[in-house]
């Protein structure tokens, strides 16, 4: 079947039935809308990760042994913080609330913490704080007696303004981000004057950031709506023209939306970009209908509607087809994406593309058959400004082709020397502004406790054997030399090193490791007579006999780029030390968050080069020709160096956020390429020249690829009004980077088919 066939066959579906169409898409819309409304919304962050990656899976390992290995540390400040009797007894009975919480296993602060003090039969273990303070000379006694028990910079800030508690989270996934975050803030709320609480913890910043991106949702998709129509208003002075492309966009997203509920899927918080990316994304084919059908309608009066409805989709059917064959592979290419929640958006998205292609061949021109053409398409000055425009432009980027393609060629090679600078990092504190609640409780904590957020080390075997508990020390203190993000390190062998020194007098000297393990035993027999009997289950499986072990690891900052370092020289490190002794492995939520951001990225590049392999043959297949298909692509892969450089010259790092950008810039880019050598080819194949034919492409389909592009940009525009920065960030690259593959469509490639008259337009 020839492409003028499948033309005719789709008029006459269109032309014959559309009554018939328009009520089955009706029909259709209301059956899968009906699910929209049992649509779950999952906004755990478990739902987005691998589980079957090995991290994951040590990281449910670590949850059963012990107690958890995330943590929250919430400070309080005051000037009066260690003096006042009333206030230490008020922030005790905060102590015992929070240890009420289901989540929160135990919670280590000066009101239940312990220390060592040598005596003549060994050593003794002693409550921090037996006594409030009452007068000068108790408090005195008291700050010496913290700077002897180690606490200060962990409990206890150095200038005695804040404390810290630091509440150990039971598990690392099982559970619900929000409502954690909620109890916690009741529960500091009741607590919270005169003194000032600061809450800072993993869960509750990957919380926070969920929550934000769907309130800002809610907020802008009207925007982008509002944006869409004002724009094809003015474009197409027509209801018709404005309400049928976004027709389109609203049963696109109920029937993604609606697929995803018959099949019983869960939306997480990443799916809440399906909407903006459709609203801008999904209008284009149909606005290429609309122009073309509006603009051969002014060209020819004389015509009946159904015979400029033929014209327009033999014109435009194979376009738009292959625009929404480019995009659809695209995002098709997030299936090489290390997030499983990642790679069902690709695929949701590319269903609302397909949905939307199909629709914007059957649906709207149905409707065009039915009503009439608007009157001011009959006006002899209708849409003359934006002609002349295009013409303009055409015959200046042909006359000057020389110099327009040495100038961008400059430009490019200078903004795309920005790609050495370009980073890959993740932190979540940038996403928020410096003035935002969560961001400062981050500083302060990481200031004056050195961070809220820790990697845990998962350590098996014979756990008292000396040469291990050595092996534990050489490891953390080669960490803690390498990576100035390590902070603090926490391990049973800092213990038995503080009971040692106990046992023997004190003396920082005699803080080592035994080299007899039934003295480690005895050591730990001694400590559990004088304690709880519950301390050491942060860190042990068994006190008696313990087989497992987690050492933590301190983080100043969330620096995924950082994280990931010392993930592989950790495990370099040990390979290389430690071949013959017990298991080591790095587990923990950071650990898999700077894991995977890495994962992501490199995946996402991959699946860029992949997907512009792929989208380069189709062109070549297409056309025929290699030339083009590289002329295709060619705007395309210029506007992706462009954007990465772009990136490394404003310091915006590639992240998991960012990364998603290339699916857009891949799929939308090659959409105004596709369009502009398929109608200059048509028109050269009449018997125009090159420079005729590209100034007659601008005026016929001009308009359509600058509406499009127009319209896409604006619809990304909305996203500037989030008050959220990695939203802010994406809004902007993406207006940039379809703005240089509009320019690339629109400049370069007239200039430069000029300039070279490529065959393949003649076949």
């Amino acid at each position: 079947m020839n492409l003028r066939r499948i033309s005719n066959w789709l008029f006459n579906l269109d032309a014959h039935y559309p009554r018939t169409i328009i009520a089955g898409v009706i029909f259709i819309t209301v059956v899968l809308g009906w699910k929209v409304f049992d649509l779950k919304l999952d906004p755990s962050i478990r739902s987005m990760l691998p589980r079957d990656h090995s991290i994951v899976e040590s990281i449910e390992k670590v949850d059963q042994l012990f107690s958890g290995s995330d943590i929250i540390i919430i400070a309080v400040e005051s000037d009066s913080l260690l003096s006042n009797p009333k206030t230490l007894e008020k922030l005790s009975s905060f102590q015992d609330s929070l240890e009420a919480m289901p989540l929160i296993s135990r919670v280590t602060s000066i009101f239940n913490q312990k220390h060592i003090i040598p005596t003549d039969e060994g050593f003794k273990i002693e409550p921090l704080l037996i006594d409030y303070p009452t007068d000068s000379s108790d408090y005195f006694t008291f700050i010496e007696k913290l700077n002897n028990a180690g606490v200060i910079e962990n409990l206890i800030s150095k200038d005695y303004t804040k404390m810290c508690f630091i509440g150990q989270i039971n598990s690392s996934f099982d559970f619900d981000e929000f409502e954690f975050r909620n109890d916690i803030n009741n529960l500091v709320g009741q607590f919270s004057y005169p003194e000032e609480f600061f809450v800072s913890s993993l869960p509750i910043t990957q919380a926070t950031i969920v929550d934000n991106m769907q309130r800002d949702m809610r907020v802008f998709t009207p925007i982008a709506i509002g944006l869409g129509i004002f724009l094809l208003m003015l474009s197409f002075r027509s209801w018709t023209g404005v309400f049928l492309p976004f027709f389109v966009v609203g049963f696109s997203i109920i029937w993604t939306f609606g697929i995803m509920g018959w099949l019983d899927m869960s939306m997480a918080f990443i799916g809440t970009l399906i909407p903006v990316m459709l609203i801008a994304i999904a209008n284009n084919y149909g606005i290429h209908i609309i122009s073309h059908y509006f603009e051969y309608s002014k060209s020819d009066t004389n015509s009946t509607r159904g015979q400029i409805l033929r014209k327009t989709i033999r014109k435009v059917g194979i376009p738009i087809l292959l625009a929404g064959l480019t995009t659809i592979i695209s995002f098709l290419s997030l299936f090489t994406h290390a997030l499983p929640r990642a790679r069902e958006m690709g695929l949701l998205i590319s269903f609302g593309i397909l949905v939307s292609f199909i629709l914007s061949i059957f649906l709207i021109p149905s409707v065009l058959v039915l009503v009439s053409r608007p009157h001011y398409i009959t006006e002899e000055k209708s849409m003359t400004t934006i002609d002349n425009f295009l013409v303009r432009i055409a015959k200046y980027f042909t006359s000057y082709r020389i110099p327009v393609l040495v100038s961008f060629s400059v430009l490019c090679i200078l903004v795309s020397i920005g790609i050495k600078d370009l980073k890959v990092d993740t932190n979540p504190d940038n996403y928020f502004p410096e003035s935002s609640k969560l961001r400062i409780a981050n500083t302060k904590i990481g200031e004056a406790f050195g961070g809220s957020t820790q990697m845990s080390i998962l350590i098996e075997g014979d756990i008292y054997d000396p040469k291990l508990l050595k092996n534990i020390d050489l490891l953390t203190n080669h960490i803690k030399k390498r990576f100035d993000i390590v902070t603090k390190t926490y391990s049973i062998s800092d213990v038995i090193k503080k009971m040692n020194a106990g046992f023997n007098g004190g003396g920082a000297s005699l803080e080592i490791i035994p080299d007899d393990r039934d003295l480690i035993s005895q050591y730990m027999f001694l400590y559990s007579l004088s304690s709880d009997g519950d301390e050491f289950d942060l860190i042990l499986d068994d006190i008696e006999e313990p087989q497992n072990t987690q050492v933590f690891l301190r983080l100043k900052q969330v620096q995924t780029s950082k994280i990931a370092d010392i993930v592989e020289d950790t495990e370099q490190f040990i390979a290389a030390n430690f071949y013959d002794s017990a298991p080591m492995e790095l587990t923990g939520a950071a650990t898999l968050m700077g894991v995977l951001s890495r994962l992501i990225v490199r995946g996402q590049l991959i699946s860029l080069f992949c997907s512009l392999m792929i989208i380069l043959l189709i062109m070549t297949l297409v056309f025929k020709s290699f030339l083009g298909g590289v002329l295709a692509t060619l705007p395309m892969f210029v506007s992706v160096s462009m954007m990465f450089g772009l990136m490394g010259y404003l310091d915006i790092p590639l992240n998991m956020t960012t990364s998603m950008l290339t699916c857009i810039l891949v799929g939308v880019g090659v959409d105004y390429t596709v369009h502009f050598l398929w109608h200059l080819r048509d028109h050269i194949r009449g018997g125009e020249s090159i420079n005729e034919a590209i100034t007659n492409t601008f005026k016929i389909s001009g308009k359509g690829i600058l509406f499009n592009g127009l319209s896409v940009i604006l619809g990304f525009s909305s996203l500037l009004f989030s008050f959220f920065v990695p939203v802010q960030i994406f809004g902007i690259l993406v207006m940039s980077s379809i703005t240089f593959c509009l320019f690339g469509a629109l400049a370069i490639l007239p200039a430069l088919t000029s300039l070279i008259n490529p065959k393949f337009l003649y076949k």
